[in-house]
């Protein structure tokens, strides 16, 4: 009985024994592939630049580190814009030029009589765990002496820092410092701006760089975008003491584009609340000094950018609400009587040849109540003139502008003749300038 009891368990064992290779056989188990996977980041810190053209090269090396599959840091970029320009003026009553404008009490870049550093901006721009982007820039002086005295460094301001956090395109929220855009003109970035200087009225009701909080989006429903942000409205050198008012600014737009059959159409209509206009804040360095607020209690603009082929138009009607009362400035309360003001702005452009463009802008302002309007501080305030303010201001600006690499590397050109109806001035203004960004 015992040995009938071995023999099966001997036969059991040798069946399960042999069913061993055919198992084997049939091994699933993954076989582990030594060969390194070609890693997927480019960037100057890794040596591999993009690109097909030298250009296209040179300018992937700003790029220090990008990868889009590396789960924590997918970008890590240098930012940067350096705008030189050329300004000489002619008017009824005299020659101006740069220098002029520096010599007027303008602490600014001026090298020689005719050349100015417009703009001089270095920074960072970063993505990390997909929806995360940390950037920033800072305002240089590039020659280092804009101000006297001991301590003057190259660092003048922080132009804009800002932490976002964008799950999509529907959705960014932002917290830090930026620039206030309000109208559409004042919204393109002045590295891809058509004319050399901006509007009057634009620049009047241009809050400046302000710190706040502020969310954003685009693509609802196929057609619509949208801004709204809350801001400390004290110009200062880094960060807002939120010692001043508060700027509201709110934008809703509808993109028309497949129902216009244009390549790019949108309306927009925007609208800014500050509640302490005119306010200017204390503080102060050897080469920064902070600019008030202007002098409006509300302003909205009716937008409309549109681009067919090599055609472009972008329109802006603006409207402020002045400011009568009180303001504190620099720690003293000042009378401010600021009237309405109302304006168009109309900027067309005309691709002429590939990378030479035509673009023109007509810009009419009034205001109702005399001195309402000033003359624009680049170039025209620096011309001789007994009466720098009126009610009607009204300007045509014709250019060319050739593209050598796209926005990143261009040659600007215009000629601008202005009028201040209730002031004292009538003249144009040749301008020339190079722009370069990364």
């Amino acid at each position: 009985m015992q040995t009938t009891t071995s023999i099966r368990r001997a036969i059991l064992a040798s069946s399960l024994l042999g069913c061993i290779p055919a198992f084997a056989g049939n091994d699933t188990t993954t076989t582990v592939d030594n060969t390194p996977t070609p890693s997927t980041a480019t960037g100057l810190l890794v040596g591999k630049l993009t690109g097909d053209t030298a250009m296209d090269k040179a300018w992937s090396a700003f790029t220090l580190y990008k990868d889009d599959n590396n789960p924590i840091l997918q970008e890590f970029s240098l930012q940067g814009r350096l705008q030189v320009q050329y300004a000489d003026g002619h008017t009824d009553n005299g020659h101006y030029d740069i220098q002029d404008y520096k010599n007027s009490g303008h602490n600014e870049s001026v090298w020689g009589d005719h050349l100015e550093a417009r703009r001089a901006y270095l920074g960072i721009k970063t993505r990390w765990f997909q929806n995360w982007k940390l950037e920033g820039q800072i305002d240089v002086d590039p020659d280092g002496l804009n101000g006297p005295g001991p301590g003057h460094t190259i660092y003048k301001d922080i132009y804009d820092l800002y932490l976002t956090y964008a799950p999509n395109d529907a959705f960014n929220a932002s917290i830090g410092k930026q620039e206030i855009k309000l109208p559409r003109e004042q919204e393109i970035s002045s590295t891809e701006i058509v004319t050399i200087e901006r509007s009057q009225l634009t620049n009047m009701l241009h809050p400046g760089n302000l710190t706040g909080a502020w969310v954003k989006g685009k693509g609802i429903q196929d057609h619509w975008l949208y801004e709204a942000g809350i801001y400390g409205n004290d110009q200062v050198r880094e960060f807002s003491n939120f010692d001043g008012g508060t700027i509201f600014l709110g934008k809703i737009g509808f993109d028309y584009s497949a129902e216009s059959h244009l390549d790019s159409a949108i309306v927009s209509f925007r609208y800014l609340h500050d509640s302490a206009p005119g306010y200017k804040s204390t503080q102060y360095y050897t080469n920064y000094t902070p600019s008030a607020a202007p002098s409006f209690s509300d302003c909205f603009v009716l937008s409309n950018d549109i681009i067919q082929g090599r055609f472009g138009l972008t329109t802006d009607v603006l409207f402020g609400c002045g400011f009568h009362g009180t303001a504190e400035q620099n720690g003293v309360n000042k009378t401010i009587a600021q009237p309405d003001v109302f304006g168009i702005n109309i900027i067309p452009t005309y691709f002429i040849a590939d990378g030479l463009q035509i673009a023109g802008r007509i810009q009419l302002a009034s205001s109702q109540g005399a001195d309402g309007l000033v003359l624009p501080t680049r170039y025209e305030s620096s011309a001789p003139s007994s009466d720098k303010k009126g009610n009607t201001y009204a300007s045509a600006y014709l250019g060319l502008n050739y593209y050598i690499y796209g926005n990143k590397l261009k040659i600007m050109n215009g000629v601008e003749y202005s009028h201040l109806g209730g002031g004292d001035y009538n003249g144009y203004t040749f301008l020339s300038g190079l722009r370069f960004c990364f």
